[in-house]
C-alpha cells in the first residue's frame, strides 16, 4: 500500500468500494520503481506503473488491456471509465 492519491485533486473514493474515477497522484510519492501498488483509499485495486503494463501486455498479447488512469505527461488522455469492466 502507498499512501501517494492527492486527494484534493483527485475524485472522492466511492463509499461502497473504495473506487478513485479520477485519480491523481502526487509525484513525490509515486513508486514509479515499483510495477504495482494499491492505493489505501482502493485497496481492491492494482495500480500498475506505466513500464510494467507495458511488459504485462508485450508478454500476453491481447489477453489483457491496459487502460491509462494517470499520467504525469499533460498530452496523455486517461481512459474514460479505467475501473469499468
Amino acid at each position: 500500500m502507498i499512501d501517494c492519491l492527492d486527494l484534493r485533486r483527485s475524485s472522492k473514493p466511492k463509499k461502497l468500494n473504495g473506487e478513485v474515477t479520477k485519480a491523481v497522484y502526487r509525484a513525490d510519492a509515486l513508486p514509479s520503481h515499483l510495477p504495482a501498488f494499491r492505493l489505501p483509499q482502493f485497496p481492491g485495486a492494482v495500480q500498475w506503473n506505466g513500464w510494467a503494463a507495458e511488459r504485462l501486455v508485450e508478454l500476453t498479447g491481447d489477453q489483457i488491456e491496459a487502460r491509462l488512469c494517470w499520467s504525469g505527461d499533460p498530452t496523455a488522455v486517461p481512459h474514460p471509465d479505467p475501473w469499468g469492466f
